[in-house]
């Protein structure tokens, strides 16, 4: 595995790692508060006949984290720079939770260097969807409260009774890595995040992997974005990357090798296979 970083133009290190070879390149993004180690199960099926690729976006894991507002456009600029120093042609970009607003946000930005994008659990790509249930949390989420501890309540929410416990168990743990003015300034940068324009400027194949969310409008997400396709995960929450890699695997290779096929089709039909009957 080698770990290596890039520079920014504004002078931030992205620090990122890479294994395996061959076309197309994946790049695994992260959810919020969170960093690129909790791929190990995408990178072992997918490097044998891929270049995998997993950042930490910037404020997470070790890349720089200035005092600023982290915002989704910001990210996917990262990783559209991230794109363009490695060389990489046409990647498909596999984003995980916050992940999903990064790589919509690459995707939109920088059309002409992304293949394909995937993203695991992102219901805020749906517009109004954050403010329903972010929301409620958000005037918790500031200095002047037990912001940590809003945060836990908030993510344990997303998991399943079959999930493993011990991740729950863990989130605070993990958060403790995590600087106060990244949380703080991670979370304004997802709220303030409006994805209408940006699904409506996504033109590559797009899959959408629900994992048991609540309050789905994937027609309004199919009206905005008319190539999307979705796939949902059978008993595993938010983090269905490790609970249940066979799914979520399976489901990234059958969308990567045939989506562009995958995403004409859903264009074709409004979002539904539909069978082709000869006339009788």
């Amino acid at each position: 595995m080698k770990n290596a970083h890039i520079l920014t133009p504004d002078q931030v290190r992205i620090a990122y790692h890479e294994l395996g070879s061959g076309d197309p390149a994946i790049i695994f993004i992260h959810g919020g508060f969170g960093n690129r180690t909790g791929f190990g199960n995408q990178e072992e099926y997918f490097s044998p006949n891929h270049r995998c690729i997993a950042v930490d976006l910037r404020g997470h894991g070790e890349s720089d984290k200035p005092d600023q507002l982290y915002t989704m456009e910001q990210h996917g600029d990262d990783v559209a720079e991230l794109i363009r120093q490695l060389g990489l042609e046409k990647p498909v970009l596999v984003g995980q939770s916050m992940g999903g607003q990064v790589i919509i946000s690459c995707a939109a930005r920088h059309p002409d260097l992304v293949g394909a994008i995937a993203s695991l659990d992102s219901p805020s790509n749906i517009p109004g969807w954050h403010s329903r249930h972010h929301g409620p949390f958000d005037h918790l989420m500031t200095a002047e409260h037990d912001f940590r501890q809003t945060l836990k309540d908030f993510l344990s929410a997303s998991y399943l009774p079959t999930d493993d416990p011990s991740r729950v168990g863990t989130i605070m743990e993990r958060l403790a890595l995590v600087p106060d003015h990244v949380i703080l300034n991670g979370w304004k940068g997802m709220m303030g995040f409006d994805p209408e324009p940006i699904m409506r400027a996504v033109q590559c194949p797009y899959l959408y992997i629900d994992c048991g969310q609540p309050d789905l409008d994937l027609d309004l997400l199919r009206e905005l974005c008319p190539q999307l396709v979705v796939g949902k995960t059978v008993g595993a929450g938010h983090k269905a990357l490790q609970d249940v890699p066979d799914q979520i695997n399976a489901m990234l290779n059958r969308f990567i090798r045939h989506a562009d096929r995958i995403a004409a089709e859903m264009v074709r039909t409004g979002g539904v296979f539909q069978y082709n009957f000869p006339e009788v």
